[in-house]
């Protein structure tokens, strides 16, 4: 079986692409570098809150089980 391999230019764009505003096919902007990094933190954070909440729910099921 062969499939046929249909190339998009640019002076035949996909017609869904084709039919979307400009303004959904602009480039994302990049954040500054503050954002990033109060993003990175936060993000960091979070893990560690989530790591130490499982960490004690596996302590407390465990020692349940024990006693």
């Amino acid at each position: 079986m062969q499939r046929l391999i249909l190339s998009s230019t640019l002076t035949q764009p996909h017609r869904f692409r084709g039919s979307l505003a400009a303004h959904v096919l602009a480039p994302t902007p990049v954040d500054e570098p503050e954002v990033l990094a109060s993003r990175k933190k936060a993000q960091r954070n979070e893990e560690v809150r989530l790591f130490l909440l499982s960490f004690s729910a596996f302590f407390v099921a465990i020692t349940s089980f024990i006693w």
